[in-house]
C-alpha cells in the first residue's frame, strides 16, 4: 500500500500540514502549479504578545502565470533579520526559543535563490526534526502532466499510488472533477483536530509550526501530530 498527499509548498506550516506528511508514504510538494500573491506560499503567522503577527518572504517581480518553482526570493530586503528578530521578540520568555532559532538560522543561511528551495528545505528539514520517515519529492520532479483533479491523478499514477490522502477542504472539486473516482483510486481526506500546547497565554491554533517548537521544543511538537 502507497498513500501519497500532495499539497503546495508553504512557508513555516501549521502543524497539519505536517501531519498530513506523517500519515502518507510519500508526499509531494505540489511546485509546479501558479504562485498565488498574499499566499501561505510565501507566508504564515506567529503569535506575538499583541497577537498574531504575519512572517512573508518578499519575491522579486514574475509574470501573473508564473509557477512556484520559478519564484525568486528578494534578498535585497531583510527579510531574514526581521523574521529572526520577530521570533525572538515574540518568544523571548518561551522555554525552548533558541531550538526554534537555530532551525531558522540554519536554513536561512542557505540563502536558495528560489522561493520553493527555502520552503522545501524548511518542511523537508523539518520533517526529519519530528522523526516523520516519509520520501518529500518536488511536483517538478516528476514532470507530470494534466490540471487540477487530472493533474494530481498523474502524479499518483506516476508514483504507483494505492490511495491519494486530500485535505478535507479539496473534496467538494475533487467530487466534482470525478477523476480519481473514474480512476478507481480511492481517496481518504484527513482532518487535522488541533492538540492544545503551553503557549503562555490562551491557546490559539493553526500557527506556523515554529510556534509550537518555541513553546514545547521538537519532541513534544512531534507527539502533537496523529500518525498512521
Amino acid at each position: 500500500m502507497t498513500v501519497v498527499a500532495i499539497m503546495q509548498p508553504t512557508y513555516l506550516p501549521y502543524l497539519g500540514y505536517f501531519e498530513l506528511i506523517a500519515q502518507s508514504d510519500i508526499f509531494v510538494l505540489l511546485d509546479d502549479v501558479q504562485f498565488e500573491r498574499r499566499s501561505w506560499q510565501s507566508r504564515n503567522r506567529i503569535m506575538g504578545a499583541a497577537g498574531e503577527v504575519m512572517l512573508t518572504v518578499p519575491v522579486k517581480k514574475h509574470a501573473q502565470a508564473a509557477r512556484i518553482r520559478d519564484i525568486e526570493i528578494a534578498y535585497d530586503q531583510p527579510w531574514r533579520e526581521k523574521h529572526l528578530a520577530s521570533v525572538r521578540h515574540a518568544y523571548g520568555s518561551r522555554p525552548h526559543l533558541e531550538a526554534a532559532i537555530a532551525f531558522l538560522e540554519a536554513n536561512f543561511s542557505k540563502a536558495p535563490a528560489h522561493l520553493a528551495a527555502l520552503t522545501g528545505a524548511v518542511i523537508t528539514e523539518a520533517a526529519k526534526a519530528l522523526n516523520i520517515p516519509t520520501r518529500i519529492v518536488p511536483a517538478s520532479e516528476l514532470a507530470c502532466e494534466g490540471k487540477r483533479s487530472d493533474h494530481l491523478l498523474a502524479i499518483c499514477r506516476t508514483l504507483n499510488a494505492t490511495t491519494y490522502l486530500s485535505t478535507g477542504g479539496s473534496r467538494e472539486y475533487l467530487e466534482a472533477d470525478g477523476a480519481f473516482a473514474a480512476a478507481n483510486l480511492p481517496v481518504r481526506y484527513h482532518a487535522f483536530t488541533p492538540k492544545p500546547y503551553p503557549q503562555g497565554h490562551d491557546f490559539t491554533p493553526y500557527m506556523a509550526f515554529i510556534d509550537a517548537v518555541a513553546n514545547v521544543g521538537w519532541t513534544e511538537t512531534a507527539a502533537l501530530l496523529d500518525r498512521r
